[in-house]
């Protein structure tokens, strides 16, 4: 199963993410959702990069995705990077809504 934590402070601003584990939908390069969820995350990042004006993730060897939200941007920035993650959760809670039983989003306060 996939998890997707996101990281909200206590404004309620996405802080940032980590999502971990496999579908196990179907085989590797056959897995529809984990091909999905990669699409949305990977494009979330891009936009952090070339919209937002940051690039701030770590990947571990399949095991995991995160990126957390740098404290020295400027209030556009995180306003930017805001959007961003919150369209990346609407992306993944569509995908959960269809395949629950292989994707869950949970939520934490920081």
């Amino acid at each position: 199963m996939i998890v997707a934590e996101f990281y909200r402070n206590n404004q309620g601003l996405i802080r940032g993410f980590k999502i971990r584990g496999h579908a196990g939908y179907d085989s590797p390069g056959k897995d529809i959702v984990c091909s999905a969820v990669s699409a949305v995350v990977y494009a979330a990042l891009g936009g952090m990069d070339e919209l937002a004006g940051f690039r701030s993730f770590e990947e571990k060897d399949g095991e995991y995705i995160s990126c957390f939200i740098p404290n020295n941007l400027t209030a556009e920035q995180l306003f930017t990077a805001d959007i961003i993650l919150g369209t990346m959760i609407v992306g993944l809670k569509q995908i959960e809504a269809e395949y629950g039983q292989y994707i869950r989003i949970r939520y934490k306060e920081v």
